[in-house]
């Protein structure tokens, strides 16, 4: 095509959705955005990472804001990490293929026609199996507990700041069960999903 493209994706907290996503990006040769675009928020807006960390994906009380101070341009801190990170997301855009994990990124870049948009969830079973693993969880009803709580963390955050649904198919290109090709199958499929999508053969 000769110009470049975005992957955003989204996710179920125990899907896998990030292993993919990183894996994904490694096997196409494209950077891989994340938590990391919080150091480029930090740095453009002079508010101090570990504030923007606590507020990373989370919405702002509507009554109170302990961490913002009054040296703060207007709006909450939650409400300048988005709109910041939101600028960088079409910034990087610009400028590079990647893949972007979660942040409303489909959302933000909903105008543009080198986006794949992607949601990545899997049956419960398989989401508390592998957080069960992956944190050494050895009672399945709290890695369950964890699954439900980090859920409703983001489709609020989406939802409060989008306006849509977290984890339809509106604003989707593609929604996949990630436990039908395991993790490495899944990441094929979407290498060459990508590589069709895009003409980059």
């Amino acid at each position: 095509m000769g110009k470049n493209y975005i992957i955003t994706i989204g996710r179920e907290y125990g899907s896998g959705g990030f292993e993919i996503g990183k894996k994904l990006a490694e096997k196409l040769g494209i950077g891989f955005y994340d938590k990391n675009l919080i150091d480029e928020v930090s740095k453009k807006s002079g508010i101090h990472v570990e504030m923007l960390h606590k507020a990373d994906e989370k919405t702002a009380s509507p009554f109170t804001n302990p961490l913002a101070h009054p040296g703060y341009e207007a709006g909450t801190v939650n409400d300048r990490l988005f709109w910041t990170q939101s600028e960088i997301i079409r910034d990087i855009a610009d400028k590079e293929s990647c893949v972007i994990m979660g942040r409303c990124a489909d959302f933000v870049l909903r105008n543009r026609d080198n986006v794949l948009k992607i949601f990545i969830q899997a049956p419960m079973e398989d989401r508390i199996k592998r957080i069960c693993d992956k944190y050494l969880i050895d009672i399945p009803l709290e890695a369950k507990k964890e699954i439900q709580k980090n859920d409703k963390v983001r489709r609020t955050y989406y939802q409060f700041y989008t306006d849509g649904k977290w984890g339809s198919r509106e604003r989707k290109d593609l929604v996949i069960n990630s436990s039908v090709l395991g993790i490495d199958g899944t990441v094929d499929f979407l290498k060459a999903f990508v590589e069709q999508k895009f003409e980059l053969k």
